[in-house]
This record gives C-alpha cells, sequence and structure tokens, in this order.
C-alpha cells in the first residue's frame, strides 16, 4: 500500500513539472565581456545533466585506463602496494622451491617499488646467501639497516645464522656477541653462541656460559648435564696436555689443581667430571693424588668408572686404599665391578687367597673379561696352569663374543 501511494506521489510530482516546464519555459541570459550566452531554463538543466554524466563517464574510463596501466607499471601508492605484494609471494614460491637468484630478484624488485620491507631484505639476502653470492647477501643485509631502522636484532641473528650456514664461525661468533651484549637474556642469541662455542671446540666460554643457559632455560637439564661434562672432559683433557709440556711435578699437575679448585661443590660431586679429574692426573703421574681424590668422594658419588679407576691405581699406602674399597662392601656387598677393584687391590697387597675370592665372586655375578684376565695372571703365579688356561680361554671366548659379527659378504 505504501509503495503505491509513493507510485501515486512520484507521478503527481512527474505531471506538475510537467505543466510546469510547458507554462513557464523560464529564460537564462549568460554575459560575459562581447560574449552572450542565451537559454531557458529547462535547457540549461538538461545541458548541466548531460554534462554532469558525461564528466562521469570520463573519470571511469580514466580510472579502468590507469588500473590496465599498474598492471604493467604500477602508477599510485595502492598499485605500487599490490604490485610489491604480488613479487614478493612469487619470490616466496621460488626460495621454497630452492630456485635462489630468481628468488633474490623477485625479492629485490618488491623491495624497490613497494614500501621497504625488513621481511623482503632478509628473504633476499638469504637466498643471495644459497646461491653463493655472498656479497649480494652483504649488501641486502645493508639495505636492511638502511631502510629498517630499529631492526638490528633480527637482522644481527639472520647475519650470524648465514656465517654459521658457511662455516664462517669466528664472523658468527663476533656478530653473537656483539648482540649478546645488547640483548644478553635473549634465548635465541644465547642458543646460536652456545652452537658456535661447541663447533669452535671453545670449552671455557661453553662452560662459562653453560649456568645462564640453564637459568634462562634455553637448555633442559639433561642437556646441560650432556654439555657441562663434555666441556670439562675436553677441559680436563687440555690441562693434561699443557702439564705435559712442563718438567717439574708440581707445575705439570698445576693446569688441572686449577681447573679443579673452581668448580663448585656440586660439580666436584658430578660422578663424570671427577672421574675426568682423577684420569688426568694418573696421566700426569701422581697416581697418589688421584687416589687420595678418589677415597675423599667415593662415598659420595660412586660409579663403574671410578672404582675402576680406584682398583688400577696405586696410592701411597696399598693397605689403606684396601681397607678403604672394602669398607664400600657396606653398601655394596654385591657390585661385581666393586669386587674386581677389591681383587685388584688385594693382589697388590700380595693376599693371593683374598684376591682369588673377590674375583671368583665378581665373576659369579658378571662375566667379564677383565675377570677372567686377573683370575689366569693369578692362578698362573700360584702354579694352578690347567686352571689359568681355562680362565684364560674363558676370557678369549666372551671377548670374541663381544666382538661385532660382521656380515658375510664383508669378510669374504
Amino acid at each position: 500500500m505504501k509503495g503505491f501511494a509513493l507510485f501515486l506521489l512520484l507521478v503527481s510530482a512527474c505531471f506538475l513539472l510537467a505543466n510546469i516546464m510547458v507554462n513557464d519555459h523560464g529564460y537564462i541570459l549568460v554575459a560575459y565581456d562581447n560574449m552572450t550566452f542565451e537559454s531557458s531554463l529547462w535547457g540549461m538543466m538538461l545541458l548541466v545533466v548531460i554534462s554532469a554524466g558525461v564528466l562521469w563517464l570520463a573519470l571511469i574510463a580514466l580510472k579502468i585506463l590507469l588500473s590496465m596501466l599498474s598492471i604493467v607499471y604500477p602508477v599510485s601508492s595502492h598499485a605500487k602496494k599490490i604490485k610489491s605484494r604480488k613479487l614478493f609471494d612469487r619470490g616466496l614460491a621460488e626460495f621454497t622451491k630452492g630456485n635462489w637468484r630468481r628468488a633474490e630478484k623477485l625479492l629485490g624488485h618488491a623491495a624497490s617499488i613497494g614500501d621497504p620491507s625488513l621481511i623482503n631484505y632478509l628473504a633476499a639476502a638469504k637466498a643471495s646467501h644459497e646461491a653463493g653470492n655472498f656479497e649480494a647477501s652483504a649488501t641486502w643485509l645493508r639495505l636492511a639497516d638502511t631502510k629498517t631502522p630499529g631492526a638490528e636484532m633480527a637482522i644481527g641473528i639472520t647475519q650470524a645464522q648465514l656465517q654459521l650456514s658457511s662455516n664462517h664461525l669466528e664472523q658468527a661468533l663476533a656478530t653473537l656477541q656483539s648482540l649478546h651484549k645488547k640483548y644478553p637474556r635473549h634465548a635465541y642469541i644465547l642458543k646460536m653462541l652456545k652452537q658456535v662455542y661447541v663447533r669452535l671446540h671453545d670449552w671455557q666460554s661453553l662452560e662459562t656460559l653453560l649456568p645462564k643457559l640453564r637459568k634462562l632455560k634455553v637448555i633442559n637439564e639433561d642437556e646441560h648435564h650432556q654439555l657441562e661434562t663434555k666441556a670439562f672432559q675436553e677441559l680436563f683433557a687440555q690441562a693434561c696436555n699443557y702439564g705435559r709440556n712442563r718438567s717439574a711435578l708440581e707445575d705439570r699437575v698445576q693446569p688441572a689443581n686449577d681447573l679443579w679448585a673452581k668448580l663448585s661443590h656440586s660439580q666436584k660431586k658430578d660422578p663424570e667430571i671427577l672421574f675426568r679429574y682423577a684420569e688426568c692426573l694418573v696421566r700426569l703421574g701422581v697416581e697418589d693424588k688421584a687416589e687420595s681424590v678418589l677415597r675423599t668422594h667415593l662415598n659420595q658419588c660412586f660409579s663403574e668408572n671410578l672404582i675402576r679407576l680406584y682398583g688400577k691405581i696405586s696410592g701411597i699406602d696399598l693397605k689403606k686404599q684396601l681397607l678403604f674399597g672394602e669398607s664400600l662392601l657396606n653398601k655394596r656387598p654385591n657390585d661385581p665391578e666393586l669386587l674386581l677393584a677389591l681383587g685388584r687391590l688385594a693382589l697388590k697387597n700380595e693376599l693371593w687367597g683374598k684376591a682369588r675370592e673377590y674375583l671368583e665372586t665378581s665373576l659369579k655375578l658378571r662375566r667379564c673379561v677383565d675377570v677372567y684376565n686377573e683370575l689366569g695372571h693369578l692362578l698362573t703365579h700360584l702354579d694352578e696352569f690347567e686352571a689359568s688356561a681355562r680362565y684364560f680361554q674363558e676370557g678369549l671366548k666372551l671377548a670374541a663374543e663381544s666382538a661385532t659379527q660382521l656380515p658375510l659378504s664383508a669378510r669374504l
């Protein structure tokens, strides 16, 4: 009903307007200088409407023409952004396919025609690097630093990644150390710094960094223990090598003792670290010192490696050494490695019967080549040649069983 009423109103208005136009044409006169323009009112209005329509059509045509031109060469800022985005997408697609040179060209073009984008420059730098063009890669990174201020960390991390991947470890170390000074708690920078220290075998710097890595949870407890063990293994090996080049006994042992003195109380209780220190002392020819250190710590940090080493070395007082070893039996009465160590210590004390008892008890708990050999030598010394030969044969048989079995084709 409302629509019909509106229709009637519109028809009435049209009739009214037509009646006015017929009865009164109106008159317009425009004069300028020596020129005049005369027209009826309704003719002028029609001319205005037609002119507006032509102008509107002209604007539409111009927009269409500009959009067609932008496909070839972007003119407006909006067109440039669209073109840059398309080039970036194509460049990223080529990057993922491994077409490095094509990717660099597209990404660089995208950065040149659109707003400078950090991701464009960094991706272009990586593409150049993968293509082997290290100079161009450095140029893209410099452009990123110039065109995108405030992105120092992202640029530095990318640069370090590229240096690491190309095995330029010294350069990567310098880059990461500079970043670490500015961002000392950044987890990824710390993680990369850890990788560089490991690859450079800079164990001292790694050992210094490990507490921070652990505190900031850059690495878990297992990885921390593995890295710490590896670091001290290498550091004690270095201390041993340094000491061997010195003539005086005190000077030979000094590097290892200095390293041991710097350790925390908990580190000194670590069986692996303690073993590396004691092993270093043995290699430097101070078994008595190694025996004293092991005797002090074995109750708190017992391990197979430690007790095996303790059974092989000789302290100043062999009887006291054997008594201490026997005191460990109270906590570990059925430990085959401890019984083997006690058998060896009894041999050093020339207690043949006790040595045989310890070794045979160890053998009952676990078959071991070392035990067979020790019993074979002991029984040879006691003139029990038949039993001695049997133990040697069993030891050889066990050693053969534990050897890696090669495929038939490899043995032919």
